[in-house]
Parts: structure tokens; C-alpha cells; sequence
């Protein structure tokens, strides 16, 4: 018979303080990493107990995020750690009741409470101890909290196996949603980065609404002589008085990536500052944003006793001279690296669907577009001759118009002792390009835009920088040949980076739409010539505000 008792916790005098975390600077992903925290380090702090129990394989954290149009939306966070027993369980929920041991990931004993205040104001929580009994589970409702100034919670106690071990948050009555495949995929994507050093034992495992979470591990440049540009580095800096220790490695990577090259910055197995977007990449140790040391250095470094905020997403060393003092000893480690990095003249290598997909993704996640389906074929169209009624639509820059794009190289000759060489002018460079494309050259490509059903046959020019940029022809309303010079001149040096190509055929596709668009809604045929601008501005405002959901 299952026996359930009540207990109280007193949570005076700050029960109306949890109402204020909703305010928090938190993003959905620090926020979830607030409770893997407490997760994880219940699980290192009592792993030889965990492991000697049969059929044991290690952690599983499962995070679920429900969708629910009746109820309401709710987020659940369940792991098979130790568990809580009760002095552990208030700790969990009273404010300012650090853990008895602070040199962990849950240092603070603030997490658990302020994630869940900034994630939603009906909280719950419910635990057991391995090799413990009882089992508790109380409830915080921060609206009745504030509006009943309301001193004790009750806490209902209820007979358990030995053998249960676990805790699980469920977080309703949400302030902020992780809806929207953008979202969810950062979401993913960064949680990933944050435990990747869990992730790579093996014996932590994350699910969220049951996907796995993987890290992708970033590909060595290797040279010629066969020497891999990877090093391990270590160093210290000295700092009121305190011995700050630095460790890890930095390498370069190829292909090169504006999303993920730059420093991982870690703290006691958990990543700090870094993740897609958002690695640590000071301009004194990579140059501007257009080098290719900013694109191509990159590497995980270890700073476990560094002075951390409260909510764990930076290192507290803004006002007190700490990052300069990191930054120098760090660049005596670097400089080699950054100019290897800037003189390194390889093709990198594009995939024709990975172009695509990423070319489209924002057109259809922000409703741009619908019903997408995409095919890559080797063989380009034979196109009829345009009727002659029909126009041939000629895109190309204006040459009186200003580029306002410099070189990578030349932006480094104030900055770098030793600056790279200016970039390759042989017609074969011009020709080619760095990045060489893998697969098909045409993509047929169907969509639906504003409920028509529409085909481009896209072209990709990769030979001629001297071609116009863009040419369409109409094969009837609904169906366009596109050829879009990948190589046009007016775009150097862009046009060397990879991830500026999939932002070529983005533009490309809108101005095309919008052509459409002002073409369909002319009254008497004719085009004002404002009206593809305004268009075209319509389409990208949409794509960027789909960019921002986030």
C-alpha cells in the first residue's frame, strides 16, 4: 500500500523575489541548460554508486517540450541521477541555499529556480534518492506566491522502491515557448555544443522529444606534408592574487566556417561561451569578420576555476581587466596558427544540396514559400527561344555603383605582424574560385508562392566571373529558367567563401519572385519602376523577420 504524507517547506521572507525571474537574460537553451546542470553533476558526484547498479549504462536526460492548444504548453526535464532526498529537495527549491559542494556545475543553487520562473509560472518538481524510500513532489504557482504572500509550500511524501532514482521538472503556464522549427533546431544545436564534452563519453545521453543529441566534431586541416594543425596548449594568468589555469587546444579547421570556427570556452565540462554563432573570436586574435583566420581557427579551451555569472553564459571579467590579460596570453599561443590560416589557399568544397537547402531554408521556415520540393540534376535544360513577347529578364550590377568590399588580406596589413600575401590573380583563380561545387549544376526547384504553384529550373555558373550575373526566361507563367553566375567579379571576394553562396541564390530567387509578383498584380501590364524594389524588400523583410524568431 503506497503511503502519501504531507510535508511543508518554508520559503519566507522571499516568496514574492520568484516572480522577478522571468525577466532574466536567459535564451531557451540556457535556460533548459540551467536543469542538465543539476542533472549531470548529480550524476558525477555519485557515478560509482549509479554504475554498480544492474544494467546500468550511464545518465539519461530526457527533455520534452509538449504542445498543447487545450491545456496549455508545458516543458518537462526528466533524468535517472541520484535523485533528492529531503534536505537536498528544500535546497532544490528555497532561494539562496547553495549545494554543499560549489565546485560544481550547479554552484550557485539558483538555477533550478530561476530557469523555471523564466520558462513559466506553474512549476513542479519531483524526486527520489537512490537507496532511499520516499519520494517528494511540490508544486510552486508564483502568481498565488506573489498575490498571497504565501510563507510555506506543501510537499506530499509518498512510499517508493529502493531501486527508484530520478527527478523531473514540469514547467507550465509558459512564458516563453520553444516553438517553430528554427527555434527547436537551435535549441538542439547549442544544448549539443554545451555538453559535447558529456556527450563524447558516452555515458551521458540527451533526448530532446526524443531525437538524441549529437556534437559534429569539426574537420583538421591537414597540409601537404602531412602535418596536422592541432596543438595542445596551457598557460596560467595571474589575477588578484589568484592563479587562473588555461588548457585545451587550438587547430584549424578546412572547410573554413563563419557559424563555427573560434574558441569554445569551457568550465568544468560545460561550455560556457560557445556554440554555433557564438564562439569567442576577439578581434586581436582573428582579425576582422572577412579573414580567414576568422573563418578557419577555431579550438575548445578549459578555464574550470574562472569566475563564471549567474546564469553561467559568459565569464565575469568585463570591468576588472581580466579578458585583455587572457587575450595577450592567449595570442603568444595563437599567432602561428592565424597566419597559417590566412595563407592557406585551398578549394573548399560546397555539396550542391547542402547549397540548396541552406539557399531555401529561410524562404520556407519564415512562410515565404510552401510545399517546397527540391531535385538536383547533372544535365542543364535546353531552353526554347523566348517568344517575343515574352522579356528575358538581364539582373546585373550597376558599375557605377560602389562595392564597399575589400579583400580579406588587405584588412589585415594594419593588424598582423606578418600579413598575408595578396590574393591570387591568374585566370585560372578567377576562373575557379575557392570554393569548388560538388554535385549537379541545376536545381529544379517547386514551390508554392502566394497559392501559385511555381518551378525555377536554377543554372549555377561557375566559370566566368565576366557573365551577367542573372538571366531569366519564362517557359510559361509558372515556370522560369534561372542562371545565376556564381563567379560574377562584382562579388569578390564573398564569392571565396562558401557561405556566401547560398545567400547568392537566396537574393537571386527573390528578385525573382518579386519580378513575378509586380508582373501579376500590374493592372495594365505595366511595371512602376519601384515596384520589384518594394517587392523584393516585402520578401526579404519576411526572411529576416523568420530569421529573428529566435
Amino acid at each position: 500500500m503506497v503511503m502519501i504524507l504531507s510535508k511543508k517547506i518554508n520559503i519566507r521572507p522571499t516568496s514574492s523575489v520568484y516572480a522577478t525571474y522571468k525577466r532574466l537574460s536567459y535564451q531557451p537553451w540556457t535556460a533548459i541548460a540551467e536543469f542538465v546542470d543539476n542533472s549531470t553533476q548529480s550524476f558525477y558526484d555519485h557515478k560509482d554508486e549509479l554504475m554498480a547498479q544492474k544494467y546500468a549504462k550511464g545518465l539519461n536526460i530526457t527533455i520534452r517540450y509538449i504542445e498543447d492548444a487545450v491545456e496549455g504548453d508545458r516543458l518537462e526535464i526528466t533524468d535517472d541521477a541520484y535523485g533528492m532526498e529531503w534536505t537536498d529537495f528544500q535546497r532544490a527549491v528555497v532561494l539562496d541555499r547553495p549545494p554543499k559542494n560549489t565546485s560544481g556545475r550547479n554552484e550557485f543553487g539558483m538555477g533550478l529556480k530561476t530557469a523555471a520562473c523564466w520558462f513559466g509560472s506553474l512549476w513542479s518538481v519531483e524526486s527520489t534518492q537512490l537507496n532511499s524510500t520516499t519520494k517528494y513532489y511540490t508544486e510552486i504557482n508564483i502568481d498565488e506566491l506573489g498575490k498571497y504572500k504565501t510563507e510555506e509550500i506543501d510537499v506530499q511524501e509518498e512510499s517508493v522502491s529502493k531501486k527508484d532514482h530520478f527527478t523531473k521538472i514540469v514547467i507550465k503556464r509558459l512564458n516563453k515557448r520553444i516553438v517553430g522549427p528554427r527555434t527547436i533546431g537551435k535549441v538542439k544545436e547549442l544544448l549539443s555544443s554545451i555538453y559535447r564534452e558529456d556527450l563524447r563519453t558516452g555515458l551521458v545521453r540527451i533526448t530532446y522529444n526524443g531525437s538524441a543529441l549529437q556534437f559534429k566534431e569539426a574537420p583538421v586541416y591537414t597540409d601537404d606534408d602531412s602535418k596536422t594543425w592541432k596543438k595542445d596548449i596551457s598557460f596560467t594568468v595571474q589575477h588578484e592574487g589568484k592563479e587562473l589555469a588555461v588548457s585545451g587546444f587550438i587547430a584549424i579547421r578546412i572547410p573554413g566556417s563563419v557559424k563555427d570556427a573560434g574558441f569554445t570556452l569551457i568550465r568544468r565540462g560545460r561550455v560556457i561561451v560557445g556554440g554555433s554563432e557564438k564562439n569567442y573570436r576577439p578581434s586581436e586574435l582573428f582579425g576582422d569578420a572577412n579573414s580567414y583566420a576568422w573563418q578557419r581557427m577555431y579550438g575548445e579551451l578549459h578555464m574550470d576555476n574562472w569566475p563564471v555569472t549567474q546564469a553561467k553564459d559568459g565569464f565575469d571579467w568585463h570591468n576588472s581587466g581580466l579578458e585583455e590579460a587572457f587575450i595577450d596570453e592567449l595570442s603568444k599561443h595563437t599567432q602561428d596558427y592565424r597566419r597559417k590560416a590566412e595563407n592557406i589557399r585551398v578549394r573548399e568544397k560546397l555539396n550542391t544540396q547542402d547549397l540548396v537547402e541552406t539557399a531555401t531554408k529561410g524562404l520556407t521556415e519564415s512562410g515565404a514559400v510552401e510545399n517546397v520540393q527540391i531535385e538536383i540534376v547533372d544535365r542543364e535544360p535546353v531552353s526554347p527561344e523566348p517568344p517575343t513577347d515574352v522579356p528575358i529578364t538581364n539582373t546585373e550590377p550597376s558599375s557605377s555603383e560602389p562595392a564597399h568590399i575589400e579583400e580579406p588580406q588587405d584588412s589585415q596589413q594594419e593588424n598582423t605582424e606578418t600579413s598575408s600575401p595578396p590574393p591570387e590573380t591568374s585566370s585560372q583563380n578567377q576562373n575557379s574560385g575557392n570554393v569548388q561545387l560538388e554535385g549537379g549544376k541545376q536545381i529544379n526547384y517547386a514551390f508554392t508562392y502566394k497559392h501559385i504553384d511555381y518551378q525555377f529550373h536554377i543554372i549555377l555558373e561557375m566559370n566566368d566571373p565576366a557573365m551577367d550575373w542573372l538571366l531569366v526566361e519564362q517557359l510559361s507563367d509558372t515556370e522560369y529558367n534561372l542562371s545565376i553566375n556564381m563567379r560574377h567579379s562584382f562579388f569578390k571576394p564573398l564569392i571565396d567563401k562558401s557561405e556566401f553562396l547560398p545567400i547568392m541564390m537566396r537574393m537571386s530567387i527573390a528578385l525573382v519572385l518579386a519580378e513575378i509578383e509586380s508582373m501579376v498584380t500590374s493592372h495594365d501590364g505595366r511595371i512602376e519602376p519601384s515596384a520589384i524594389r518594394l517587392k523584393m524588400n516585402e520578401i526579404l523583410e519576411t526572411v529576416r523577420k523568420g530569421d529573428e524568431a529566435l
